[in-house]
């Protein structure tokens, strides 16, 4: 294990910046109520004390509740009285849910058991309350790999022949189902992937299954991000590990997490704030064309301000300036815990208006897939900019030399980046690479 000095930096810098352009777009609030649905897995290390210690150490309140039974299996919590008393009680924001570990690497079972009970949990989750999300847990492969079957045998996975094997079946299955159904998903299975590829320590207790507390940590961490929509690096509760193992750790988890956020629906929960405005003298017409998230109800929240003490809630508004001025119209959308804000600055003349800017505009289309388009308008050139990746390293730079200006991104890997454009001031924007290949 060694964790390089300057890897580091980079990487902290690069995710301080991250969560300065998230501030925009993010968990909008500092509890949260949570609760956890697995089996021995989750139980191991008190998994959920874990992940409610790095809450508290980052500044934010995590109240949970847990149904953890030995062998669990989703369909199990969707017949047990107990666990479903739990999901009835409808205060929670995430149900964060594990399924048994052999469960998703054998077909008769991923696809008449696994998926058919996620669906139902979600269902029945959002009907007791509509904000509720749910977070499916990304378990890892055996030790050595080694075939799965049922207690009968009478239906098994293929014969892994080693964790790697194993555990690409474990991630192929958590992605399809989560993209499948809207859910996020927290993959703790790959980075225990990138780490037991990158060293010689161990993360899994003496029976090659279940967790030691390495292995619990590094699940904690992961839930972390995933919960709070924030990097784990720098934490400083380290579950009982030395720090620069910990560390070790946070850098891993982060760089799984974020380096490929768009693989997990790390923000399929986010709304996205949109608007425009025809004008008629001062008098605007507001067109809000905002978009819920994926995972959620839809039914969004709007607030307007207009710049000049006056605020709307109604979702497509009319405004009449009647001072000269420069104003900022902020739009507000929220959808449970989640919100997003898009800002416009609107010069108004005794003539006329001009439109200033609108931050939304920095750097689209979002995700993008060929090629990114920076630069909003004509105050924008020659300013220079820098493309940041997942580990800070600095992917392309240049100067706003036309609005807008073309970076190719073809050779960018799929992940999540960090635009930078400095002018008098640094503005920032965040964007998803999305992977270039296509599907027939």
């Amino acid at each position: 294990m060694n964790v390089n000095g300057d890897n580091y930096m980079k990487l902290r810098i690069l995710l301080i910046v991250l969560g300065a352009c998230m501030n925009m777009r993010a968990v909008a609030q500092d509890t949260l109520s949570v609760l956890f649905l697995g089996n021995s897995y989750t139980a191991a290390n008190n998994l959920p004390q874990l992940v409610q210690s790095l809450s508290t150490s980052a500044g934010k309140t995590l109240i949970y509740d847990a149904a953890m039974p030995g062998g669990f299996t989703i369909s199990g919590h969707m017949n047990d009285p107990t666990s479903l008393g739990k999901i009835n009680q409808g205060t929670w924001d995430y149900i964060i849910v594990q399924e048994q570990s052999q469960v998703p690497t054998i077909d008769y079972y991923r696809y008449n058991h696994m998926y058919p009970a996620l669906a139902q949990l979600k269902s029945l989750a959002q009907q007791a309350n509509p904000c509720a999300r749910l977070i499916t847990y990304m378990t890892w492969g055996r030790r050595f790999g080694g075939q799965q079957c049922d207690p009968t045998n009478t239906y098994c996975s293929p014969v892994f022949v080693d964790f790697n094997h194993m555990q690409d079946s474990l991630t192929r299955t958590y992605t399809e189902i989560s993209n499948n159904l809207n859910l996020q998903c927290s993959p703790v299975g790959v980075t225990w992937q990138n780490i037991l590829n990158d060293t010689s320590l161990v993360l899994h207790s003496s029976d090659n299954s279940h967790p030691n507390l390495d292995g619990s940590y590094v699940a904690a961490l992961s839930l972390f991000s995933c919960i709070w929509k924030q990097p784990s690096l720098g934490n400083t509760y380290h579950g009982g590990l030395a720090s620069s193992r910990a560390l070790y750790y946070q850098q891993q988890s982060d760089q799984t997490v974020w380096g490929r956020a768009s693989e997990w629906n790390l923000t399929i929960n986010e709304p996205e704030a949109v608007f425009s405005h025809t004008q008629v003298g001062n008098t605007f017409t507001f067109s809000n064309t905002s978009t819920p998230g994926a995972g959620g109800s839809g039914n969004l929240g709007h607030m307007w301000d207009f710049g000049d003490g006056q605020t709307s809630v109604v979702r497509d508004p009319m405004h009449t300036y009647t001072v000269p001025g420069s104003y900022t119209v902020r739009l507000i959308v929220s959808e449970c815990i989640f919100s997003d804000t898009l800002t416009v600055t609107l010069n108004i003349t005794a003539t006329g208006i001009g439109q200033a800017e609108s931050t939304s505009a920095l750097a689209y289309p979002n995700p993008v897939e060929y090629e990114l388009k920076i630069g909003r308008d004509e105050r924008d050139l020659g300013k220079r900019f820098r493309v940041y990746g997942s580990l800070g390293n600095v992917c392309h730079e240049g100067i706003v030399s036309s609005v807008p200006t073309s970076v190719d991104t073809r050779h960018f890997p799929t992940g999540m980046y960090v635009l930078l454009v400095y002018g008098p001031s640094v503005t920032c924007a965040r964007f998803i690479k999305k992977s270039t290949l296509s599907t027939q």
